[in-house]
């Protein structure tokens, strides 16, 4: 079953999510379709616990986001 995850952009970059799709291709399909408000994620496919993947794809989307922000904010007061 595939599994539709909505990232508000006020929160997530759209850059980190294409980047937890990419790092996630292994284990599942994942479409990424940007918004003017919001990133859409579907997952689908795999042969893993679909829960399990949408929550640890998630997780590493909020990864991405403050690992971009941080190395942003680190170029800005270099």
């Amino acid at each position: 079953m595939a599994k539709r995850i909505t990232f508000d952009r006020s929160l997530y970059l759209p850059e980190a999510v294409e980047a937890a799709a990419a790092t996630y291709a292994d284990y599942a399909e994942v479409e990424v379709t940007p918004g003017d408000d919001a990133t859409v994620a579907v997952i689908s496919g795999g042969g893993n616990d679909p829960d399990v993947v949408a929550h640890s794809f998630c997780n590493h989307v909020l990864y991405e986001t403050i690992a971009r922000l941080r190395r942003e904010t680190l170029r800005e007061t270099a």
